[in-house]
């Protein structure tokens, strides 16, 4: 009996440290040495969704990326950040590879995947108007919840006043000075007629009646690269595989958000958004979709560096002799490439 039980034991623990082995080789190589990521958001909006469907889907793990993520709440400051070698990617507006370009710190940035088409600001009305009777006249002499000075999403709601005969220093009172998290608690406070904000806070206001969406300042502006993932010259050169695996996954990512259910977008990324609920979620996909908002692959063009630049110089923060190149501050050889063999 001795002996019997003392088989017994030998099988079970043969048969553990088998099926403990079988685990063991379960486990893709990929997942026990990723390369970590130190990136940095702007801002948390579903207006960024690609990116979220990358992490959520597990797209940067797929390409041995383990992404570590955190938000800046503003371009100055992810811009520090970067420099400061505290983050090594950064999603921001592209206007700021320009005032890198064009300064005075020895180190360089490139914009390397685009991922927006537009600006995914709307201009809201406390009051309830319908998107087709909303006319620019209605803000003249009302106030303005803006965006920081210099910024894109600031720089492109001057444009899209002045586009339609609104001075921004003179015909509204265009408040700029209010700390990006403190925006929305400023709006439910009472403060302003109008005002710009990013997804999910339109649907969410819109939802409660708080506020009600009356133009897209992207359908404004006309197709302009907006946001776009950078990194600086040093790290893109000393880790282009990392680049390339990154612009790899967002490109998936993309390309599922160009046909994925909305409802089971909301449900992918809502661990992000704790606070929103899912239909408010749901109801920001499909208001981005509607207006094309986000790009289709993460090329940069040309054409749009351009016109963002043209809005930099209406907007007095770049001089017209200090436009930059395009190669200086783009490269889209891992786009191309993502673009190449990502299936």
């Amino acid at each position: 009996m001795i002996r019997t039980g003392y088989s017994r034991k030998v099988g079970l623990a043969s048969a553990t440290l088998f099926a403990g082995a079988l685990l063991f080789q379960a486990v893709p190589a990929a997942s026990q040495n990723l390369t970590k990521v130190r990136y940095a958001e702007v801002v948390r909006s579903v207006f960024y969704l690609p990116k979220y469907i990358a992490l959520a889907k597990g797209y940067f793990k797929d390409e041995g990326l383990d992404v570590e993520m955190t938000t800046t709440w503003g371009g100055d400051k992810g811009t520090a950040q970067l420099l400061g070698g505290r983050v090594d990617i950064v999603l921001q507006g592209p206007e700021t590879a320009v005032y890198i370009e064009n300064g005075a710190s020895p180190e360089k940035t490139k914009m390397f995947a685009s991922l927006t088409a537009t600006d995914g600001l709307f201009l809201v009305s406390r009051k309830k108007i319908e998107m087709a009777d909303f006319k620019w006249s209605m803000i003249r002499g009302k106030e303005v919840l803006g965006w920081r000075p210099g910024s894109t999403p600031g720089l492109f709601l001057e444009h899209a006043m002045k586009k339609h005969g609104i001075d921004p220093t003179r015909n509204v009172t265009h408040t700029t000075n209010l700390a990006i998290p403190a925006r929305f608690g400023a709006w439910m406070s009472g403060k302003g007629d109008f005002a710009v904000f990013f997804e999910p806070d339109i649907s969410r206001l819109e939802m409660e009646g708080k506020a009600y969406p009356v133009v897209s300042i992207g359908k404004e502006a006309g197709l302009i690269d907006y946001t776009v993932f950078m990194a600086t010259d040093s790290y893109i050169r000393k880790n282009p595989k990392v680049i390339q695996s990154f612009t790899n996954a967002i490109y998936r990512a993309q390309k599922w958000v160009a046909t994925g259910d909305a409802r089971e977008t909301a449900t992918l990324v809502g661990k992000w958004f704790p606070r929103v609920p899912a239909a408010q979620i749901e109801r920001a996909v499909n208001r981005y979709r509607a207006f094309g908002i986000w790009k289709t692959d993460p090329s940069a063009t040309p054409a749009a560096i351009e016109a963002l630049q043209d809005i930099l110089i209406e907007g007095g923060v770049l001089k017209a002799d200090k436009r930059v190149k395009f190669d200086s501050i783009v490269t889209n050889r891992f786009a191309e490439e993502a673009k190449r063999t990502v299936r």
